[in-house]
C-alpha cells in the first residue's frame, strides 16, 4: 500500500466459498444467503415429510443491506449458504466536502479502534447518512468536543459462488461522551 492512501472500510479479503447449513437447520434470526443476498431469517417453518420422506422448509429472510424480503422453499436436506457478516464501530472524525466548507458532502472520515483513518462513502439519499452529517455540523457549530458520533458498520458477502462481493451499510449510529 502506498503511503498516505486512505484505508477503505471495504477492504475485505476475497471470499472463495461460504459455509453451508441444511435447510432444516435454519434458525429464526440466523443469517442465510437467499437468491445471492445476505439475509436474516425472519420466518421459518417445516412441513412434515411428504411421500418421498423429505421435510419441506419454508424460509423467509430480509436482506441485511436492502431490507428486501425473500422467500425460499426447499427440501430439508438442501444446503443453504451462510453469508459472512462483519460488524464494527467507527468514530466519525470529519465530514468531507467537495470545494471546502459549502460544497456537497462527499464522504465521512472515521477512525477505527486502531486509530487508522477509514473512509465511508456518503449517500445523500440515505437518511442515516444525512442525520450523521447534520449531527456533526451541529457539534461543530456549537463547539461540542466532548462528544463523538459512533457509526456501526455492517458488512456482508453478496453474490454467487465464484463471484462473491462485499457490501456494507451504516447499520446504526449514536453519540457518546468522549
Amino acid at each position: 500500500e502506498s503511503e498516505g492512501q486512505e484505508e477503505d472500510i471495504m477492504q475485505q479479503g476475497e471470499v472463495e466459498g461460504l459455509e453451508q447449513i441444511e435447510g432444516s437447520h435454519v434458525k429464526l434470526k440466523g443469517y442465510i444467503m437467499l437468491k445471492g443476498r445476505p439475509c436474516q431469517c425472519t420466518k421459518v417453518s417445516f412441513a412434515k415429510p411428504g411421500k418421498h420422506g423429505h421435510v419441506k422448509c419454508n424460509i423467509v429472510g430480509a436482506d441485511v443491506i436492502t431490507e428486501k424480503k425473500y422467500q425460499h422453499m426447499c427440501p430439508g436436506h438442501e444446503m443453504i449458504e451462510v453469508p459472512i457478516i462483519k460488524k464494527y464501530d467507527l468514530e466519525v472524525s470529519d465530514i468531507e466536502k467537495e470545494d471546502g466548507k459549502n460544497g456537497n458532502i462527499s464522504g465521512i472520515t472515521c477512525m477505527n479502534d486502531d486509530g487508522e483513518e477509514v473512509h465511508v462513502n456518503f449517500d445523500s439519499s440515505n437518511n442515516k447518512h444525512m442525520d450523521i452529517a447534520k449531527k456533526f455540523a451541529e457539534f461543530e457549530e456549537n463547539g461540542i468536543d466532548d462528544e463523538v458520533i459512533v457509526i456501526s458498520i455492517l458488512q456482508a458477502t453478496c453474490g454467487e459462488k465464484g463471484k462473491y462481493q462485499w457490501e456494507e451499510i451504516i447499520d446504526k449510529w449514536t453519540t457518546r461522551k468522549d
